[in-house]
């Protein structure tokens, strides 16, 4: 049960397959947020791995920290825009998922995530696609369509919220290479989803912050439980989100989807 979530289940499962964590690897997450990533690679079995979890937001350290409660795990604070306190080629492989769209500067701090990995290291990083499905967010679809504009923030923002810009793979591809990668792969994930799909996400994540739910509502919806307990209709809705997800290995648009994937090494 990776997920919970369309485009979290892809993005996820490509991390971990192309990532390929091997005991005695080092693997920092980047941008780690509330630690999902961590969870994953520190349930997977795998003996004296090294994970390390940073991000610039100290209260999203706090909430990593306490989803990984007992785990050995190290979390660091961080700004990748100036230096960060890590050594010179320290992981050989790291995440940065849903990352870079934020940043003022993206180059400059992906050259600096460049020095800390190892040569010959691996890092996967995902961000949103600019070449995002109608049905995903459509008033910004059509808003970019007929006025070239979108909206910038609160609810409506849907997949720009919070965002500075968003991407296209081979932009994507040219960011990575003008800070030094060389790029194995990119591509296009998760296009076919649930007619206004980003609106129902952040529905529902208000709902879960919002302290409202019932313990045993909000821990059928918890991303970080093995085997949720939930509730009929909520497995029912679950069972028709993945048939309709089940259309991305079908019949895979290969240009448009929400989110950019990309593999890329430090010779």
């Amino acid at each position: 049960d990776v997920y919970k979530r369309q485009a979290l289940k892809r993005r996820a499962k490509s991390i971990i397959i192309n990532l390929d964590p091997k005991p005695g690897d080092n693997i920092l997450d980047v941008g780690c947020g509330d630690g999902y990533y961590l969870h994953l690679i520190s349930n997977l079995g795998i003996k004296n791995l090294t994970l390390t979890g940073t991000d610039f937001d100290k209260d999203a350290l706090v909430s990593a920290k306490n989803n990984l409660k007992g785990k050995k795990i190290k979390f660091v604070w961080s700004d990748l825009m100036k230096k960060s306190p890590f050594k010179t080629g320290q992981f050989n492989k790291i995440v940065m998922s849903e990352v870079v769209e934020h940043l003022p500067d993206d180059v400059k701090c992906l050259k600096e995530v460049r020095r800390i990995l190892s040569k010959g290291g691996t890092i996967c990083i995902s961000v949103p696609n600019a070449n995002y499905p109608l049905f995903w967010d459509p008033i910004n679809r059509v808003l970019e369509w007929t006025t070239g504009k979108h909206i910038e923030s609160g609810f409506f923002a849907g997949l720009w919220n919070k965002h500075i810009r968003l991407y296209k793979p081979e932009v994507l591809k040219s960011v990575m290479e003008s800070a030094g990668f060389s790029v194995l792969s990119t591509k296009s994930l998760t296009y076919w989803c649930l007619p206004f799909n980003h609106y129902i996400v952040n529905l529902t994540a208000r709902a879960i912050h919002s302290g409202k739910l019932s313990p045993s509502l909000k821990a059928s919806v918890n991303k970080y439980e093995l085997k949720p307990k939930r509730p009929l209709l909520l497995n029912f809705a679950f069972w028709l989100v993945n048939k309709i997800d089940i259309l991305n290995d079908l019949a895979p648009i290969k240009n448009s989807g929400v989110g950019v994937f990309c593999v890329a090494t430090k010779k």
